[in-house]
């Protein structure tokens, strides 16, 4: 009995979980081009949700998030760097301490 290999680099649902995807999809790809433009103390932080024009970023690291607090201007100028077709004024870190 042969198996058929199903491929779901292109899977592409109907709905709310197809909006997802593309969401997901988005969000990614803007966190390795921020990767490029955040400097490397700022590199574990993973952009999880823009809304509202505030970016929310998601780290492990409670040090970092502390410097991203004091220092937001430096993930505002990545973002900008970055071409986005939202003015983010705004940016939130949340700190996640599970480990998967």
């Amino acid at each position: 009995m042969s198996k058929k290999i199903t491929n779901l680099a292109g899977f592409t649902p109907q709905g709310a979980l197809g909006q997802m995807f593309a969401r997901a999809r988005a969000l990614n790809e803007l966190n390795q081009q921020l990767s490029a433009h955040l400097p490397e103390a700022f590199k574990s932080l993973s952009l999880c949700t823009i809304d509202n024009n505030t970016a929310t970023f998601v780290t492990h690291n409670q040090a970092l998030a502390f410097r991203v607090q004091k220092q937001p201007d430096v993930l505002l100028n990545a973002l900008k760097q970055v071409a986005l077709h939202t003015k983010i004024e705004k940016v939130i870190v949340k700190i996640d301490l599970h480990e998967y």
